[in-house]
């Protein structure tokens, strides 16, 4: 009796492709029976904690300064991302290097802000994710910051969990 006979079947009953199919079939049914009777779901427990951020805003004109208030909620792509607690100006300071030198300037009419905020944030492995969607990181993102009256972009510089 030989292995394939003329038609292509395996001991001339099965063709390859028909064992191909039943190989196919019980290897998916084996994957649905370990993803779904074996395996439990996984449980992430997502606990909300009241943070405090600072952010700072560079070069900032006295009007845009003005605009920025205590008790204005600030947004990020339109999701909001805490409450203003405190403010506080500071004179900006440029930095000028020409040929002789380099030069530290107060610029008139301009300020360097510190911006205090409180919001909810969920915390996981070490991250703060303020609405449970934008990740709020020491020195990077989010930059971008609108409110009611201003739009002005940031760099947060210190956060911790409030209390």
């Amino acid at each position: 009796m030989k292995l394939l006979d003329k038609n292509g079947r395996l001991f001339g009953k099965l063709s390859i492709i028909d064992l191909a199919v039943i190989f196919f079939v019980i290897i998916i049914a084996i994957g649905a029976y370990i993803r779904f009777a074996v395996t439990e779901p996984a449980q992430i427990e997502v606990a909300e904690a009241p943070v405090r951020y600072i952010i700072e805003v560079e070069n900032v004109r006295d009007w845009a300064q003005n605009n920025i208030r205590v008790g204005d909620r600030l947004f990020v792509s339109g999701t909001s991302v805490g409450t203003v607690v405190n403010i506080e100006a500071i004179p900006y300071v440029m930095i000028v290097t020409g040929d002789r030198g380099v030069w530290h300037g107060e610029v008139p009419g301009r300020y360097r802000l510190f911006v205090e905020m409180e919001a909810t944030a969920t915390v996981r492995a070490g991250r703060y994710f303020v609405s449970r969607t934008v990740p709020m990181d020491i020195g990077n993102s989010p930059t971008h910051f609108t409110s009611r009256y201003a739009d002005f972009h940031a760099v947060i510089k210190e956060i911790g969990l409030n209390g």
